[in-house]
């Protein structure tokens, strides 16, 4: 039985009911014709080119109006980039002809002595204040000074008392242990530079002998320790006395800067012990630092004319030996290097830059003095070994002031 084919299926899509919608009308904004701007200026009336022109100067006037009257800084904020210490060139010394120096090796790069000429009244002013101490009753064998007017362009002039005698310097010292370490710096012996900033700091602003002890170590490659025997007591010596030589290759004749100041906290020594002990003379006697007033002030002299070591690192130096001499500054300080000393006494409005030296039998201090107008310009060192030095506060800023009025009237003739 066969099935019946039944036809083939068809199918038809049904579409639903047509529901016309109502379309909204679109709205066809104008069009809005932009024009050049060359175009629009060339249409305008020069009339109206004057007044959008005065529109512009004016409102340009009043943005800029909150910025006017201002007054400048006077004082700059002081950087160790960019000094706030003055710049001083040094009158012009006729050449001497010279053979061409040997490698002195690690040494201070101004040879010579600087060219100045010995002066009557600055002499005169220099016994004045040998007078001054004797009047106050105080000894005047262990008295050093030294004066040097840089204030005449032409011609720099110096006088002194006992200024090339050898004394024990005190934190004075540290000035010399900054020229050096610029000086080991500038011939490539110590390539880590900015890890000892805050060393210097402390070693120069605040006479901070741990941090000064870092620095002569720095300088000779050396460390302090125990007792050493033979070679490398020997090779130990040689380096830590390389900081001596350093400058008497250049003319500090006698100069001794070779021992650290104490007393040091990291660690614990009132005094030097182990092999800063074994720092000895020839006849066996200890090896202590020995300055003169004119080794210093030639020091100053050569860092405030630019000379020590290069014009970048004197910049350096004259910064960190700057001070400001408002009390507000200073009171509260307990080191800070301006009471009891050459600066205490001064106008606080000049510009001052000092080291100072203190122990209970020495008084040191070592000034460069310039005032705003230049009447007075000069460096000023005194040392005073005894006691009654120690125990009086107010002889050094009576001698002081006595000598920047006496430079201000020289200066104003």
């Amino acid at each position: 039985m066969h099935a019946e084919k039944l036809p083939p299926h068809t199918f038809r899509r049904v579409r639903p009911p047509y529901r016309a919608v109502k379309k909204r009308p679109v709205k066809i904004g104008r069009r809005i014709q932009t024009k050049n701007i060359r175009v629009i200026l060339l249409q305008l009336k020069y009339k109206n080119i004057f007044i959008l022109v005065a529109v512009l100067m004016t409102m340009s006037w009043i943005i800029t109006l909150p910025f006017r009257g201002r007054p400048a800084s006077d004082t700059p904020l002081p950087t160790p980039k960019s000094s706030v210490s003055p710049t001083l060139i040094p009158p012009y010394v006729p050449p001497i002809p010279e053979e061409i120096p040997e490698d002195l090796g690690f040494a201070y790069n101004v040879h010579r002595q600087p060219y100045q000429r010995n002066s009557s009244q600055l002499q005169e002013i220099v016994n004045e204040l040998v007078n001054i101490a004797e009047e106050k009753g105080l000894p005047t064998a262990p008295l050093s000074i030294s004066l040097i007017d840089v204030s005449n362009p032409d011609i720099h002039t110096f006088a002194g008392y006992k200024s090339q005698v050898l004394r024990y310097p005190a934190s004075v010292a540290k000035l010399f242990w900054m020229a050096a370490f610029y000086g080991a710096v500038e011939q490539g012996l110590i390539d880590d530079e900015p890890k000892f900033h805050e060393d210097l700091r402390l070693m120069i602003q605040k006479s901070h002998n741990d941090s000064a002890s870092k620095i002569v170590d720095a300088i000779t490659d050396t460390k302090s320790g125990i007792k050493l025997e033979g070679k490398k007591l020997n090779t130990w010596l040689e380096k830590r006395k390389l900081v001596n030589q350093f400058f008497q290759k250049a003319g500090y004749q006698g100069l001794i800067v070779s021992t650290k100041n104490y007393p040091r906290y990291s660690p614990s020594q009132t005094g030097p012990v182990g092999r800063d002990r074994q720092l000895r003379k020839e006849d066996g006697k200890f090896l202590r630092n020995l300055i003169s007033t004119d080794h210093c002030t030639r020091l100053m002299y050569e860092i405030y004319t630019r000379q020590a070591v290069s014009p970048k690192y004197s910049t350096r130096m004259a910064y960190l030996l700057t001070r400001d001499l408002r009390p507000e500054a200073w009171q509260n300080d307990p080191s800070n290097g301006v009471e009891g000393f050459l600066g205490e006494s001064l106008p606080t409005n000049i510009y001052f830059g000092s080291k100072v030296g203190l122990t209970s039998e020495h008084r040191m201090d070592v000034a460069f003095v310039r005032n705003l107008d230049d009447k007075a310009i000069y460096i000023l060192a005194i040392f005073a070994e005894d006691a009654a030095y120690f125990n009086d506060e107010k002889i050094f800023p009576k001698l002081s002031r006595h000598v920047y009025d006496r430079m201000i009237a020289m200066g104003s003739k």
